[in-house]
């Protein structure tokens, strides 16, 4: 370490700023006046922004650092840069937010749990998220609300690298999955409502990452991820099953295990009754909702016209399984198609990586409750497709479908809201289907891949 360079002065000027704040603050905390030096601007939560100037000031220290130690170099400024941009970007939107939506829900499950009473109704979670806030319910609704700010903070940037690491699993040069995660992530209505409700979205699509980038090198690790995002939310679970094409039964028995140990932390801590009351409340999501233009399911398509007299009930039911029946009937056909000609990749666990796009197509089109946030989950179906779009017509209809999905702003106007929304993955599922008999990279894919390798 070089102590005449300019980056270690200032290494040491930011260490002994950080030092005199800290020993302030605690002198401050000691006499009990710390209130006194602190205000909560307009539309604030006093912690929430300090925690937000922290980390702010932490990652100003750490780029010093790497930069002083010449760890931030010519093959990583790009990475590095964006992970600034991308965690800047939300950490200063976040700070912004006072209220935040579900996160009363989750607080709500948490609490009862606590006070071992039963989840509430109308939660549709496994327990395990409840059981990871419930230790922070005995600082109120502020120590449930900055632990998920700061989780959710941090989901944020590990998404950032966790998708770069999948697109190069599927052959993007790291160069160009920097520019496509960094221009994803600065406008991206799915992650953002993800955000700002204070949901599990992004835990569990980074989890699900994890158990693909791991894949098949780390096959326990891989299955564990799974079996955390599993608990975060049921739906992940149908991605077992690309493991299952794969025939990888040491991975499957791995899965097992992983749920086994993840569900065992709820019975740890609250018994089985949480389980319970799970399987009591999921009974909800199939029943009839009360109307919802912004959600985007082929059930709501269905069930607002029944909520708005213009259908019987039966009808509106099977009408909804006619159409889920032809989607997919059309997914299987795709993912066969995808895996038998490895449309999108080739190699160890070719299978499973050419099944993944379509399984999380269904993920979303299966479900019977599809919320604008929702859409987070279909992030790898929509970038991959850029390795294969080749015509101008799947150019436009591509663009159609990731302005609906990801840019267009969330509103409540049926039946355009709802259709909207949902015709951002059938768009994608076509596309899928109509690329999936050439195995070959588009062109403009292999020459932006060429030339921003050797760029510099």
């Amino acid at each position: 370490m070089q102590f005449q360079k300019p980056t270690f002065k200032a290494l040491v000027l930011w260490s002994a700023a950080t030092l005199i704040i800290l020993a302030s603050s605690l002198w401050l905390n000691s006499k009990n006046i710390f209130d006194a030096f602190v205000r909560t601007g307009p539309h604030s939560i006093l912690g929430q922004n300090l925690m937000a100037a922290s980390i702010i000031w932490s990652l100003f220290g750490v780029t010093l650092l790497l930069i002083h130690t010449e760890k931030l170099n010519k093959k990583n400024i790009l990475t590095y840069s964006g992970f600034l941009l991308v965690s800047l970007l939300y950490i200063n939107l976040l700070r912004e937010r006072t209220e935040y939506g579900d996160l009363e829900y989750y607080l709500d499950a948490a609490t009862q749990l606590f006070k071992d009473r039963p989840l509430p109704a109308g939660y549709l979670y496994l327990p395990f998220w409840a059981v990871v806030l419930e230790p922070f319910v005995k600082l109120g609704k502020f120590g449930v609300t900055l632990a998920s700010w700061v989780m959710n903070v941090a989901s944020i940037m590990a998404f950032y690298f966790l998708l770069i690491a999948t697109l190069k699993r599927y052959n993007f040069s790291e160069r160009l999955a920097v520019i496509i995660t960094v221009l994803f992530c600065v406008v991206n209505v799915p992650a953002l409502r993800t955000l700002y409700y204070g949901q599990v979205n992004l835990h569990m699509v980074n989890f699900v990452l994890l158990a693909l980038v791991l894949y098949p090198r780390q096959r326990f690790l891989s299955a564990l991820a799974l079996a955390v995002a599993v608990h975060l939310k049921v739906s992940p679970i149908i991605i077992a099953f690309v493991f299952l094409l794969e025939r990888d039964w040491r991975w499957i028995i791995y899965f097992g295990i992983g749920l086994g140990l993840v569900g065992a932390i709820p019975v740890f801590t609250d018994g089985l009754t949480p389980y319970y009351d799970f399987l009591r409340n999921s009974q909800e999501v199939i029943g009839v909702r009360d109307i919802n233009f912004r959600e985007g399911s082929i059930d709501a398509v269905f069930l607002a016209l029944y909520n708005l007299n213009f259908i019987p009930l039966i009808a509106a039911r099977i009408a909804t399984y006619t159409v889920k029946v032809i989607v997919m009937g059309l997914a299987f056909f795709t993912m066969y198609r995808n895996v038998r000609g490895k449309t999108f990749y080739t190699g160890a666990g070719e299978i499973a990586l050419n099944a993944m796009p379509v399984v999380l197509l269904m993920l979303n089109l299966a479900s019977p409750l599809v919320w604008e946030h929702h859409g987070i989950f279909l992030t790898l179906p929509f970038l991959i497709l850029l390795k294969k779009l080749n015509t101008t017509s799947d150019w436009l209809i591509f663009a159609l479908a990731y302005t609906a999905q990801f840019l267009m702003p969330t509103f409540d106007y049926y039946p355009w809201s709802t259709l909207l929304r949902l015709s951002a993955p059938l768009l994608i599922l076509w596309l899928t289907y109509r690329i999936a008999s050439d195995p070959k990279p588009a062109p403009a894919f292999e020459k932006a891949n060429l030339w921003l390798t050797n760029l510099y």
